[in-house]
């Protein structure tokens, strides 16, 4: 019975080998060609306002559009610039960071590895 039960784990231990070095990750890694990785490289320009009472998010957007940016991007934008303002209202007389983000040019790097 010991033997029995010793060539079943040796089968299954060289077979979970076998497929790891034909099939597995680590084999697969040193046959990757270098692919050139595009970033869209971004920055933000900032404009520090000073709010009075009654502003909103959307009237400050309102006031210094971005056309080339939507809503929802410029939104989490703003909250990465000004994270105390998640959880509570724009107070008048508060400086706040607003984000105009500039698109610049796509650049491609080439990674030689």
């Amino acid at each position: 019975m010991r033997i029995l039960l010793l060539a079943a784990l040796l089968f299954v231990t060289i077979h979970f080998i076998r497929l790891d070095l034909m099939e597995g990750t680590i084999p697969l890694a040193s046959y990757a060609q270098a692919q050139p990785t595009c970033k869209e490289e971004q920055q933000v320009k900032t404009i520090p306002v000073t709010t009075v009472d009654g502003d909103t998010i959307e009237t400050l957007f309102a006031l210094y559009p971005d056309p080339e940016s939507s809503f929802i991007d410029r939104l989490s934008s703003f909250y990465a610039l000004n994270p105390h303002l998640q959880n509570q209202k724009i107070i008048g007389g508060e400086k706040i960071v607003l984000p105009l983000p500039l698109l610049q040019t796509e650049k491609c790097i080439e990674s030689n590895r």
